[in-house]
């Protein structure tokens, strides 16, 4: 594995200093400054999340009490340079936070220490979805914990529907006759708010054709992406903008926020996102609950398409002298109690199989929709490079995006096909 910090030889004399300072035989929490444990949040923080955080610190000082919990909210494309700061010598957190599709590039770097043991000996554990547990582990070792579970689906405005007299539509060329129908009778707005410069709501539209982002053989990884499945995506997808019109060109540089906001504004119809911008958007238009509804993301042929099992996991640092403390502190965070009130407060859900029934949801109008789609999730590829291809060089939102901005499709997804492998498959 890879560590990109910089050398410092060990001395005799550093070493025997060390051994005073930890004790023969001593834990790692022993001769160590316990009185605070910092923890890394990624995004702005909330009033929310800062009370139930709160909360975990209660009962966690409960056994600690000599000990404070101190947050730091992290903005999430901060995030990988402030690793890249503490790897290389700064000052890490003892608990952190982390998009559950980076957790392998950063444990590959050697920042993220292994919890495997800890893990076998924590009952509740046990119940967590195998497909989370497994996308935060590299070479068979446990590197995060799932937090919360999220998928997306589409975001739709029931007046706009009921006055031309739609339904939710169930193929690709329902929601395109869908879009131009209520785009038709709201002159000025938009049929569907499409972030044309997000990977993730892509890629339900992407296997809906049985198409796969890369897939490996052996040592060698092959990239998904020059198909006839996967340009029938790709050319669906930019068709929304180039050739049917029910995005503006501008959409090829709007991400998740921007649709939101297109649609919590009322400049679109319809917009592909997640369960928790709930809040944000009614914060855009307080009257929205009113006229929103959702429906899964279509496939071609009238199936449901499978969502991204997004969300975050929780990881303990690798240099934290605290990891004992930092796990108790885990567990409380993550036990099921807690699972289930952070995700009903802040509209996720949680990560324990017992907890993600329809059922629990049946009664609501928004997240039912979202538990049901929950049932069908698949993930990105399951390596440490993938960080690379999705945050580091955007590889897929650049392909899109360009091919929305008038470059040929083939050269497009050639080229993004292309990158993907070399990324990948570097040595």
């Amino acid at each position: 594995m890879k560590r990109w910090r910089g050398f410092r030889p060990v001395t005799a004399a550093a070493a025997a200093t060390a051994m005073l300072l930890t004790g023969c035989g001593g834990g790692a929490d022993e001769a160590v400054d316990t009185s605070k444990l910092t923890v890394w949040m990624m995004g702005a923080g909330s009033e929310a999340q800062t009370a139930f955080l709160d909360g975990v610190e209660a009962t966690f000082k409960e056994k600690h009490p000599d000990t404070d919990v101190v947050v730091q909210y992290v903005p999430w494309l901060e995030a990988p340079k402030k690793f890249q700061t503490a790897l290389a010598g700064g000052d890490g957190p003892d608990v952190t936070e982390l998009g559950n599709t980076e957790t392998q590039g950063w444990a590959a770097q050697e920042a993220l220490a292994d919890v495997s043991d800890r893990m076998d000996g924590w009952a509740e554990g046990k119940d967590i979805l195998p497909d989370l547990l497994s996308n935060a582990q590299l070479d068979g070792k446990q590197y995060g914990v799932p937090w919360y579970a999220g998928v997306r689906a589409v975001y739709y405005r029931t007046d706009w529907f009921a006055k031309a007299g739609l339904q939710p539509p169930k193929t690709w060329d329902e929601l395109v006759t869908v879009a131009k129908t209520v785009q038709q009778q709201n002159p000025g707005k938009y049929g569907f708010a499409l972030p044309g410069n997000s990977e993730l709501p892509f890629y339900s539209f992407l296997w809906s054709t049985g198409a796969e982002i890369a897939t490996k053989d052996g040592d060698s990884w092959k990239s998904g992406y020059d198909t006839p499945e996967a340009k029938q995506a790709v050319k669906f997808w930019t068709d929304l903008v180039t050739t049917h019109k029910v995005a503006p060109p501008a959409a090829a540089g709007w991400n998740e926020l921007d649709a939101q906001k297109q649609f919590a504004t009322g400049q679109a119809a319809m917009a592909v996102a997640g369960s928790w911008p709930q809040t944000a958007m009614l914060k855009d238009n307080p009257d929205l609950a009113k006229v929103w509804g959702t429906f899964p993301i279509p496939g071609p042929d009238g199936k449901p398409a499978p969502a991204f099992a997004g969300g975050s996991d929780i990881g303990i640092w690798q240099d934290s002298k605290k990891q004992d403390l930092a796990w108790d502190y885990v567990t409380i965070l993550l036990n099921k109690q807690n699972s289930q009130e952070w995700a009903k407060s802040l509209k996720f859900f949680p990560v324990y199989k017992d907890l993600t029934s329809p059922d629990e949801y049946a009664n609501d109008p928004v997240m039912g929709t979202f538990a049901t789609v929950l049932q069908d999730t698949k993930l990105t590829p399951i390596t440490p490079k993938w960080v690379e291809v999705s945050r580091s060089k955007t590889v897929t939102q650049t392909m899109n995006s360009s091919i929305m901005k008038g470059t040929p499709l083939d050269q497009a997804v050639s080229q993004a096909a292309t990158e993907m492998e070399q990324i990948l498959n570097a040595k």
